[in-house]
Order: structure tokens, then sequence, then C-alpha cells
């Protein structure tokens, strides 16, 4: 985890999204490239912080559960 310079938000590497949601790794990368490329709304917004690094906030991976827990 590390936490934002620029808006205090603390930042999760795929892996901790992972850990946090059960989605494997490959398809959170998955989904990310989709949505910039905007193909798929699955993705939550990512920060890329270079070619190989993105990260999610904690706060819209908890969004994102908490909508698809009311989904079902």
């Amino acid at each position: 985890m590390t936490i934002s310079p620029i808006n205090g938000r603390e930042m999760l590497t795929a892996e901790q999204v992972h850990d946090i949601t059960g989605v494997p790794v490959s398809t959170l990368h998955d989904w990310a490239a989709k949505r910039s490329a905007e193909l798929t709304p699955q993705a939550r917004v990512t920060f890329r912080l270079s070619n190989r690094h993105r990260r999610w906030t904690r706060r819209d991976v908890e969004q994102w559960i908490r909508i698809c827990t009311h989904l079902t």
C-alpha cells in the first residue's frame, strides 16, 4: 500500500486488490486495459504509474465491492 502524495488516498497494487476481491491479477490488468480503451466498464478507474505499474484506490475497490454485492 502507498499513499498518494496528490490526494492522500490509499493506493493498492493489483496483488492487494486480488487479496481483497479474489479477482485474479491478470483479470484486473485485462479489465484495466480494456477500460482504458473504453471496451469494458468492469474495471474501476486505475492510475497508471508506468507501462508496468497500475494502482487502484482502496475507496474505489470498496465501492465496487458494495455495488457488486447489491447486484446479487
